[in-house]
């Protein structure tokens, strides 16, 4: 039966409402949950006698005297006048079908296995089952069940037969594949879901690094099926690096001192060496580069900016110089950011020490006339005072190091 809570009759509507028929009601709707009759059979619930009585108003008075709990062929002897069953009667109060969860988790443990074992078989056809396991098993794909994975695995598959690999047509850009498969040149960016999915299928495939972010790893697995992604965007300042060789980021430093320079991911890519041992420091903000090229020009040390959370540039250059012998000192704004990217620095060069980066500097700096005996960690002196330092504040200091 359709029918919805406008066409009950307003008593049994006023039933329904009351606490003792609210108990018995919300118990039978458990019941029919699970998927048991809802003709026959007694309803195990505890009521007062303010609410038997309650109840009494529909089932009659001689149930309620009686005793017994509430039975459902009383309950459905007293809707029967009204034209309706006990599930009727629910599914219009409620507005909405009663759903037998029992039925309902098999059919979806049933739509699950299928849709698996369908994309399984999809992907059968190009990749090998080890690899497809793995695959499939990324929580960063979605669940099977709903359609939606295996219309992620089409849209994977139309991508990966068109993928360069090892023998076949030259390499292509990722923007390029993008535009020509899907017809849009950012479909595969890392911020979208298919291309995730599919760096992700590479990568497993090609035994490489889970890609986390559009970072190495990422440019490595869509390397490994003959894929490039964009060399120019990723950039890096610099000032009075003495980067020397035959790439264009060693060109472009030898012919540029005492002026601060941009370098792509492309330009650091080639050859190109550094003297061992000479100090690097790194900082988050181009007002530093900009007001250390202006007071000290060439006589300033070798400088690199961020500007911001590390690029895949900026981390290259600065494990590139780390590998090579340099003393790399790293520095942020202090704030919850700034925190990050230190620990990016660090990560591409471990051995990295920090520059004006510590507690001293912090409760100089903001006047922490309390912090007194040993100092406490940045970080928790941080987190107890919440108040950031940004990197103009100290300008003046960091200048004065670099021109020492």
């Amino acid at each position: 039966m359709n029918s919805k809570m406008s066409d009950l009759p307003a008593a049994l509507v006023a039933w329904a409402r009351l606490s003792g028929p609210t108990i018995v009601l919300d118990a039978i709707r458990l019941r029919a949950g699970r998927g048991a009759q809802l003709d026959r059979g007694d309803v195990r619930v505890d009521l007062t006698a303010a609410q038997r009585r309650e109840v009494a108003r529909l089932l009659g008075t001689p149930w309620d005297v009686s005793g017994r709990p509430p039975r459902l062929q009383d309950l459905a002897a007293g809707l029967a006048e009204h034209g309706l069953t006990v599930r009727a009667y629910l599914e219009s109060l409620d507005g909405a079908p009663i759903v037998d969860r029992r039925k309902a988790r098999a059919a979806q443990r049933f739509a699950v296995e299928a849709e698996h074992s369908t994309v399984l078989d999809l992907l059968s056809a190009e990749i090998d089952s080890a690899s497809s396991e793995i695959w499939l098993s990324d929580l960063g794909l979605p669940r099977p069940g709903d359609g939606a994975l295996h219309a992620l695995v089409e849209q994977v598959l139309q991508v990966w037969q068109q993928l360069p690999g090892e023998d076949g047509p030259p390499v292509r850009r990722l923007a390029y594949l993008a535009a020509g498969v899907l017809g849009n040149a950012h479909a595969l960016d890392y911020n979208e879901l298919l291309g995730r999915a599919v760096c992700r299928l590479i990568a497993t495939v090609h035994g490489l690094p889970r890609p986390l972010s559009a970072s190495r790893d990422w440019r490595r697995a869509w390397a490994a099926a003959g894929v490039r992604c964009d060399e120019i965007s990723s950039r890096v300042l610099a000032l009075n690096l003495p980067l020397r060789g035959a790439s264009a980021a060693a060109r472009w430093c030898e012919a540029a001192d005492g002026e601060p320079l941009w370098l792509s991911l492309r330009a650091i890519s080639g050859d190109w060496s550094v003297p061992s041992g000479i100090r690097v420091y790194v900082c988050e903000n181009p007002t530093v580069v900009e007001a250390a090229a202006d007071a000290l020009g060439d006589r300033c040390l070798p400088l690199i900016c961020t500007d911001g959370l590390a690029s895949l540039a900026a981390v290259n250059l600065v494990a590139g110089l780390a590998k090579a012998g340099c003393e790399i000192l790293v520095r942020a704004d202090i704030d919850d950011s700034g925190f990050v990217l230190v620990d990016q620095l660090r990560t591409a060069a471990p051995a990295a020490t920090t520059w004006r980066f510590d507690s001293a500097t912090y409760a100089q700096h903001l006047g922490l006339s309390d912090v007194t005996g040993e100092k406490p960690l940045l970080r928790e002196l941080y987190a107890r005072y919440r108040v950031p330092l940004h990197e103009e504040a100290i300008l003046d200091d960091l200048v004065s190091d670099l021109g020492a």
